[in-house]
């Protein structure tokens, strides 16, 4: 049974995430400072290795881009502070943007063999990462509503699957890949202006340009749907590669580092901490703009931080029931062996008035302790109860 262990930073050592991982790996993490996109702050990778055996774990938090395809919207963005130019791009489909990560991090030409749901917590609980997904974004769309240009969502997709793969090595081996992650997407317009934001999390320049057509969008995400942007990415992303003769192994390892794997709580609450700080930098922006009252600004500001109360205190959720799922799984294993173990012993269990464990044949239809402590089976029917009186013998049950 893999235990669960404390990824660490390699440069500072502190605490980035939870896992499960055999012993036999060696294991950290990194923690990537920066906005990779306006909505998230920063992201961790982790990893275990097998040297011997050659196998490589990797997970991957928070990713996102997004796609304008009103070309007006990128226009704007020119006149805002720090954007993120490198999370703006063309969209992926799902598919293609796993085989991508996955051939990028095994260096291999990759044919895809299967496909299934990923067993992570959100693909787990599907409903509860939809709810979770959408909380930011029904704030967003409420923020926007405030300022004149509201916003609405017409195609979501939030999706956990992984798929598995087959490659050679750079040396000529036979490899096996599983790569997975936890995707999201959401196709959003606003009537109202096709400029309403560098994304609806952030609420900005939703006037400059009033009556303008949604771009055609899609359907699954991508195509025919009309919207003006879509913003998609990855909750997380996993991957093993290994020699195809340890891929049972290699599988094993893998699904239990996904069913456990989160992001520290004390590290998600700064997350979710320099989300807010950069939306009330946007509404600021905004307000300037706009000329908002400072009263709206107050209100607007008390509505993020209740958000970010609520998305931190979600995430302390998820992490206490991934730990409280883990140690069931561990306590039931505990229970089974315990079984197993009796049954090729050929014995079972009971408990005597000490509070000792003691193993009787299972030939034993009755088991008695006597006053000195001596326990004794009987076959067949039970003694006489007046006997068992006189004998001064205790029936013990296990």
């Amino acid at each position: 049974m893999n235990t669960i262990k404390d990824f660490k930073d390699n440069k500072t050592g502190n605490i980035l995430a939870h896992a499960a991982i055999a012993d036999g790996y060696v294991y950290g993490g990194s923690l990537v400072e920066g906005f990779q996109h306006e909505n998230v702050p920063f992201f961790i990778t982790a990893f275990a290795i097998n040297n011997e055996k050659k196998i490589m774990i990797y997970g991957l938090s928070d990713e996102k881009y997004t796609t304008y395809k009103n070309s007006m919207m990128k226009t704007a963005l020119k006149s805002m502070q720090d954007v993120r130019w490198n999370s703006i791009r063309d969209f992926i489909a799902p598919e293609d943007f796993l085989l991508q990560f996955a051939q990028a991090l095994s260096m291999m030409q990759l044919t895809p063999v299967s496909e299934a749901v990923l067993p992570s917590f959100c693909g787990q609980n599907a409903q509860k990462a939809y709810e979770s997904f959408m909380a930011e974004y029904d704030a967003a769309f409420q923020r926007e509503a405030s300022l004149g240009t509201p916003v609405k969502a017409n195609n979501v997709l939030v999706r956990s699957f992984m798929r598995k793969y087959k490659g050679i090595s750079q040396g000529g081996g036979r490899c096996t890949v599983f790569a997975g992650m936890d995707y999201n997407g959401i196709e959003y317009y606003s009537p109202m202006s096709s400029m309403m934001a560098v994304s609806p999390l952030l609420g900005l320049l939703g006037s400059a340009i009033k009556n303008k057509k949604a771009e055609k969008s899609s359907s699954v995400c991508g195509q025919g749907t009309a919207c003006d942007a879509i913003d998609w990415g990855a909750k997380n992303k996993f991957l093993v590669v290994c020699p195809e003769e340890y891929e049972n192994e290699a599988f094993a390892d893998f699904i239990e580092f996904v069913q456990t794997f989160h992001m520290d709580n004390s590290l998600r609450q700064r997350y979710y901490e320099l989300i807010g700080q950069r939306v009330q930098m946007r509404m600021q922006e905004s307000i300037q703009f706009q000329q908002m009252a400072q009263a709206s600004m107050q209100s607007l500001m008390a509505n993020q931080q209740r958000l970010r109360q609520t998305l931190a205190e979600n995430s302390a959720a998820m992490s206490n029931m991934i730990m409280d799922s883990w140690n069931q799984k561990m306590a039931s294993d505990s229970r089974i062996s315990v079984a197993r173990s009796e049954a090729t012993r050929g014995v079972n269990t009971y408990t005597n008035t000490y509070g000792q464990t003691v193993d009787v044949s299972v030939t034993a239809d009755h088991v008695y302790q006597n006053q000195y402590g001596d326990v004794y089976g009987v076959s067949g029917n039970a003694p006489d109860q007046e006997l068992l009186n006189k004998l001064n013998w205790t029936e013990l049950h296990n």
